[in-house]
């Protein structure tokens, strides 16, 4: 089974660097510039394992997102690493929180553990 990533972030270059970083790992990727969209993508993607979630965005922002996301029975349990310039800001019961700029090694690193715990 092929895992899918949720990548949900407003920054343009970051977004496209994080999905082809992951396409190129072997993952699915699933893109969204802000939570409504994210949500709608969540509903239809097949076997999310992470969402990477930014928390400053225009429309839904990433806290809005969270708490709409982990409300939804079927990804209570997934894993959220939010990437963000507001740490401190960051929902205590995130999975994990991730500084930007945003170490991309590490990313992957964390996103392939957490996938790995879903096989």
């Amino acid at each position: 089974m092929k895992h899918t990533v949720l990548v949900v972030e407003d920054e343009e270059d970051l977004r496209e660097l994080m999905r082809v970083m992951l396409e190129h790992a072997g993952f699915s990727v699933v893109v969204a510039r802000e939570g409504n969209e994210a949500l709608t993508l969540a509903k239809t993607a097949e076997h999310v394992c992470v969402v990477l979630l930014d928390l400053l965005m225009p429309g839904m922002n990433g806290w809005d997102f969270f708490q709409a996301f982990k409300a939804v029975p079927a990804f209570a349990s997934t894993p959220v690493i939010i990437t963000t310039s507001a740490p401190s800001r960051a929902p205590a019961d995130a999975t994990l929180v991730m500084s930007k700029p945003i170490d991309i090694d590490r990313l992957l690193s964390e996103v392939r553990l957490r996938c790995a715990a879903l096989e």
